[in-house]
C-alpha cells in the first residue's frame, strides 16, 4: 500500500468509527420514548404508525454497523467492534431504567388490565346507549361525533402519556385523564341533545319501551302480575303501619291503667288480710293485671257512635254472610257480636289480616241438625264399664291442680291462672252435684276417678274424671239401670289430658256467621215473646270438626261461637253480689220451660251458662264474681224450676266479652248467657261396647 493511501486510511478510520458510535446512541434514545408510551398504565397504546419509526432508525443503524464492518481493515475491527458492545450494552441498561421507573415489573400487569376493562365497557355503554336512544335512520349522525371523540380522547391521552413523569407521578398523569374523561361524556350527552330534535322523543322512546317488553316476555312476567305485585307490597306496607299504630295507640292506657289496678289490687288485699308472700309459681295479682289488660286497646279506640254508621251496622246485621269485615252489634258503641273477634280485638290482632282470612273460606254453610253438623255416618263406641267397681276412696281430696291462684276452702275452690296470655277460672261442680244427695268416690285404673251421686228416687249421676278433673264421661242411670249419656270425651277416654291448657279454637279461621244476628242471639229483655224452645233446639251454625271436651268448650270462644246464644240481661245484681231475689228468679221462668221441653225430648243435652260483668272493678274479683254469678243462676233453675244439676256447666268470664263497649257502668255488660252445647260434646251417634 502506498503513503498516500495508508494515511488516508489512518485519518478514515477514526471518523467511521465515531459516526458508528454515535448513531446507535441517538437509536438507543429514541427507543425507550416509544417504550415509555407503550409501557405507562394511563397512557393509551401507541399506533402502528408511530412504531414504524424507531423501526426504521434500528434497520439504518444495523446498515451502517455493516458497511463499518466492510471498510474497517480487519485488523482494527477488533478495537472497532468493542466501543459498539459496549454502547448497546449501555443502551439496554438504560432501557431496562427506565422501564423499571415508568412502572414496577410486578405491579404492571395489574395496573394496566383494570385500565383496558374499563375502556371495553365504557365502549360497550357508549354503543348500548347509542343503540337505545337513537332510532336506526339517525343512528349514523349521532354515532359519528362519538367517534370522532373517541378519537380526539386518545389522541389527547397520548400527549399526555409523552409528556407524563415515572410511576411516582401517576396520579398527576392520571389526573387528567379522568377530567378528559368527564369533559367526553358531557360533549357527548350535548351531542345526542342536538343530534335528536324534541318532536321525535317518541321514536327514541319506542325502543326502550319494546326493550322492557322484551325482558318482561323473557322473564314469563304479564303487565297484570307487575300491577298484582305492587298492589300486595302496598297492602302489606299499609298493614304493617296499622299494627304499628295500633300498638302505639295501645300502650299508654294500658300502663295508665296496670298502675291504677294494682293500687285497687292492694287495697283489697290489705282489706281481706291477704298479704303474705305468695307461694312460688302462684300467679300474682299484677301478673293477673297484666296479661287480662289487652282489651284495653279497643275500648280506648272506641269513638262516639254517628246515626248513620248504627244504620250501616243494622243492614250488616240482616245478612252477616254478604261481609268478611267483623260484625258488630247494631247499638251505640256495640261489640263484636262474636265472642270470638272480641277475644281477637283485646289482643290486638289486625282486623284486615282477620278480613282476608275471611275471604279464603270458600262457604258459608248452615248444618240442617246436629248430626249433619258433625258430618259424620260413623257412630262412636262407648266401652259398657260405666259399672266397674273401683276401690272406694273415704277421704278423697281432690284433684290436682294448675299453678295458679286458689280461692276458697273445701269443696268450694277456684284457681285462676293464666291460659296463653288470658285469665281464665276453674272450678268442678260437685258441691252443686251434691246438693240433692249423697256423692262417694272411687279409684279406676289410670288415676281416674269415678263420681257417683245418688238422688233420692234411685237416679244414679256418675262422671268419670281423670287426675286433673276433666269430665270424660258423664251418664245418668236411672232406677231400671237404663245410661243415658249426657257428654263424652274420646279424646281423654284415649288417655291424653289438661285439654284445657291450649284453645281449641286456634287451628280454625275466623268465623263467618250465616244467620242474621237476630236468629244467632237473642236479648229476653227486648223480645220476651220469642220462643225459645225452638230457639235452642236450632243446630249449630257451621261444622263442628270433632267432639270437644267440656273444658275444651268453656276455654274456647270460636268454639263456642259454633252454637247460638241467649243473653239472660234482664237478671241484674247487687254490687259485688251473686245472690239472685225470688222477683228476679221469675224472670227465668221461660227459659227455664224451654230447657225443660228440650230435657224432655232428650234427657242428654247439656246447656252452658257463661256469667259476664261490666269494666267496674278488678280484673280478678270480675272473674271470681261471674263464676259465682253463672253458678247462682244453674243452681236457680234447678231448685226452682226442676232443671236436673247433671244437664248445666257453669263458667264465669269476667269483663272479657263486654257486649257494650264502655269502662262505666254498664247494665247490658251485667248478664247471663245460655248456650246449648250438646252437638259440641257430645256424639250425635253412640252406641255401646
Amino acid at each position: 500500500m502506498a503513503f498516500k493511501t495508508r494515511l488516508l486510511a489512518t485519518a478514515a478510520i477514526p471518523f467511521m468509527a465515531l459516526a458508528g458510535y454515535s448513531l446507535p446512541v441517538s437509536a438507543a434514545m429514541i427507543k425507550p420514548a416509544a417504550e415509555i408510551q407503550t409501557q405507562s398504565p394511563f397512557i393509551a397504546v401507541q399506533s402502528e404508525e408511530e412504531e414504524v419509526v424507531p423501526k426504521k432508525r434500528r434497520k439504518q443503524q444495523e446498515q451502517q454497523d455493516g458497511a463499518q464492518e466492510q471498510v474497517t481493515d480487519p485488523a482494527n475491527a477488533e478495537a472497532v467492534e468493542e466501543p459498539v458492545r459496549k454502547n448497546r450494552k449501555q443502551r439496554k441498561q438504560a432501557e431496562e431504567q427506565q422501564t423499571q421507573e415508568m412502572q414496577p415489573a410486578d405491579n404492571a400487569e395489574a395496573v394496566e388490565e383494570p385500565v383496558r376493562k374499563n375502556r371495553k365497557k365504557q365502549k360497550q355503554a357508549e354503543e348500548q346507549q347509542t343503540q337505545e336512544m337513537q332510532p336506526a335512520d339517525n343512528a349514523e349522525a349521532v354515532e359519528e361525533p362519538v367517534r370522532k371523540n373517541r378519537k380526539k380522547q386518545q389522541q389527547t391521552e397520548e400527549q399526555q402519556a409523552d409528556e407524563a413523569q415515572p410511576a411516582d407521578n401517576a396520579e398527576a398523569v392520571e389526573e387528567p385523564v379522568r377530567k378528559n374523561r368527564k369533559k367526553q361524556k358531557q360533549a357527548e350527552e350535548q351531542q345526542m341533545d342536538e343530534a335528536q330534535p324534541a318532536d321525535n322523543a317518541e321514536a327514541v322512546e319506542e325502543p326502550v319501551r319494546k326493550n322492557r317488553k322484551k325482558q318482561q316476555a323473557d322473564q314469563g312476567v304479564s303487565d297484570e302480575d307487575i300491577v298484582n305485585q305492587s298492589k300486595r307490597k302496598k297492602q302489606a306496607q299499609q298493614d304493617d303501619q296499622t299494627e304499628e299504630q295500633n300498638a302505639a295507640d295501645t300502650e299508654e292506657p294500658v300502663r295508665k291503667n296496670r298502675k291504677k289496678q294494682q293500687q285497687a289490687d292492694d287495697a283489697q288485699q290489705a282489706e281481706d288480710g291477704q298479704q303474705d308472700a305468695k307461694p312460688a309459681g302462684e300467679v300474682t295479682d299484677e301478673d293477673i293485671v297484666n296479661m287480662s289488660k289487652d282489651r284495653k286497646k279497643k275500648r280506648d279506640r272506641a269513638q262516639a257512635e254517628t246515626p248513620e254508621a248504627i244504620e250501616k251496622r243494622e243492614e250488616v246485621a240482616k245478612d252477616p254472610s254478604k261481609t268478611t269485615d267483623t260484625v258488630v252489634l247494631p247499638v251505640e258503641n256495640g261489640a263484636a257480636v262474636l265472642d270470638s273477634d272480641k277475644d281477637a280485638d283485646n289482643s290486638g290482632a289486625n282486623r284486615e289480616r282477620r278480613k282476608r282470612q275471611r275471604e279464603q273460606v270458600e262457604e258459608v254453610r248452615v248444618p240442617k241438625s246436629d248430626k249433619d253438623a258433625q258430618n259424620t255416618d260413623v257412630k262412636i263406641v262407648i266401652k259398657n264399664d260405666i259399672d266397674v267397681k273401683g276401690e272406694r276412696i273415704d277421704d278423697f281430696r281432690g284433684y290436682r291442680r294448675d299453678d295458679g291462684k286458689i280461692i276458697g276452702k273445701g269443696d268450694d275452690v277456684r284457681v285462676v291462672f293464666d291460659l296463653d296470655g288470658k285469665i281464665v277460672i276453674r272450678s268442678d261442680d260437685r258441691r252443686r252435684l251434691g246438693r240433692d244427695g249423697d256423692i262417694r268416690y272411687e279409684r279406676l285404673r289410670d288415676d281416674r276417678i269415678k263420681e257417683i251421686v245418688i238422688r233420692p228416687n234411685g237416679d244414679r249421676i256418675v262422671t268419670i274424671r281423670n287426675r286433673w278433673g276433666e269430665i270424660i264421661r258423664r251418664s245418668r242411670i236411672d232406677n231400671r239401670d237404663v245410661e243415658i249419656v249426657i257428654f263424652y270425651s274420646p279424646d281423654l277416654e284415649r288417655g291424653r289430658d289438661r285439654l284445657y291448657l291450649r284453645d281449641a279454637g286456634d287451628e280454625l279461621p275466623p268465623m263467618r256467621l250465616g244467620i242474621p244476628v237476630e236468629d244467632y242471639i237473642v236479648d229476653v229483655s227486648s223480645d220476651p215473646d220469642r220462643d225459645y224452645d225452638e230457639f235452642l233446639s236450632e243446630p249449630p251454625v257451621e261444622q263442628v270438626e270433632r267432639v270437644y271436651s267440656v273444658d275444651e268448650v268453656k276455654n274456647s270462644a270460636r268454639i263456642r261461637d259454633k252454637v247460638r246464644r241467649i243473653d239472660l240481661d234482664t237478671i241484674t245484681f247487687d254490687t259485688a253480689s251473686a245472690e239472685i231475689s225470688r222477683d228476679q228468679a221469675k224472670s227465668l221462668r221461660k227459659v227455664a220451660e224451654a230447657i225443660g221441653a228440650i230435657l224432655d225430648r232428650n234427657p242428654g243435652e247439656t246447656f252452658l251458662i257463661e256469667g259476664h260483668t261490666d269494666a267496674v272493678g278488678s280484673d280478678e274479683s270480675n272473674l271470681v264474681l261471674s263464676d259465682e254469678r253463672a253458678e247462682s243462676v244453674a243452681s236457680v233453675l234447678s231448685e226452682l224450676f226442676e232443671i236436673p244439676a247433671e244437664n248445666l256447666v257453669t263458667q264465669g268470664y269476667g269483663e272479657r266479652y263486654l257486649k257494650i263497649d264502655t269502662d262505666e257502668d254498664e247494665r247490658e255488660n251485667r248478664r247471663v248467657t245460655i248456650r246449648r252445647i250438646t252437638p259440641l260434646v257430645r256424639p250425635a251417634e253412640v252406641s255401646e261396647n
